[in-house]
């Protein structure tokens, strides 16, 4: 890799570091917390990428990471003594989604079935929560995933027990775990896509990769009136392509797990409330009354 293109990496990543940093610090992160996060990471990928499968080879990941070997054997010793966690915030999503698409589930107009949280006789059969829950959600326990579905507004219990969905989409509260590790995975999605555009031979190879920008900055009337056609619009467009997904892809059998990809669509709305916050250090600096070193 050549000087010229490490330099812009390194202010790439800078750029991308800046709202990170804000959140990190604002909720109580140290950069060393961050720090240790980033071994983790450099050598989880290391290993995943750039190593020879099925073996462990410190030296080579300390070489490619730039960390020493006892920090590597600490990483991987790390690794090994956490407890397995599993991943709970795309469950809610998941039931909702399976809910408003599965045909046992849906009427003949889209419209999602009203449907009781478990059938008279005490079974899980289909149509019912219990049901909806352990096709979706694995071992999620129904009665959790209703009270947490109920908390949170995405659907309602009518007045003969039956449930009924309000929307389709899952949005935890601020600060939550939930919201938290949505935080994580989107970013992860994100990041993969542009790191693989940038690193694209040709044009016209990549990821399906587009931003609109608006040629004038925004006040507060008009900043509310695009989030009010967002919400609106761009719900639409979400649930098109939801509802393609659904129908336009067949379900895999014995196909090669590695020819097949997760893939799917992440709508934002972007805002910098600061644009000063994308200058330099430097330019901040200087800004403050600080000289240049002579």
């Amino acid at each position: 890799m050549s000087d010229s293109v490490k330099e812009n990496l390194r202010l790439a990543l800078r750029m991308m570091l800046k709202p990170v940093a804000k959140l990190l610090i604002a909720q109580g992160i140290t950069h060393q917390e961050f720090s240790e996060a980033a071994k983790e990471a450099y050598v989880e990928m290391a290993l995943r990428h750039f190593d020879q499968p099925g073996k462990l080879n410190r030296s080579r990941v300390a070489i490619l990471t730039g960390l020493t070997r006892k920090e590597v054997a600490k990483v991987i010793e790390r690794a090994m003594r956490q407890e397995y966690q599993s991943r709970q915030f795309s469950r809610p999503g998941r039931v909702l989604h399976g809910w408003y698409n599965d045909p046992d589930y849906v009427g003949p107009y889209g419209i999602p079935h009203e449907i009781p949280y478990e059938k008279s006789d005490g079974t899980s059969q289909s149509p019912s929560f219990v049901h909806l829950v352990r096709t979706y959600s694995g071992d999620q326990s129904p009665r959790q995933m209703l009270e947490e579905l109920l908390r949170v507004g995405a659907i309602r219990e009518l007045d003969d027990g039956t449930l009924k969905p309000i929307r389709r989409d899952f949005e935890p509260e601020g600060l939550s775990p939930k919201l938290i590790e949505r935080f994580g995975d989107v970013g992860f999605n994100l990041l993969t896509t542009l790191s693989a555009n940038v690193q694209k031979t040709a044009v016209g190879e990549g990821v399906f990769d587009r931003v609109v920008i608006s040629n004038q900055r925004l006040n507060d009337r008009e900043l509310k009136g695009f989030e009010e056609y967002l919400k609106t619009r761009g719900q639409s467009i979400l649930e098109e392509i939801d509802t393609w997904l659904t129908t336009g892809v067949s379900r895999k059998t014995e196909e090669a797990a590695d020819s097949c990809y997760e893939s799917g669509l992440a709508m934002l709305q972007y805002i910098v409330r600061d644009p000063q916050d994308k200058t330099s250090l430097r330019d901040y600096l200087l800004s403050q009354g600080f000289s240049e070193p002579e």
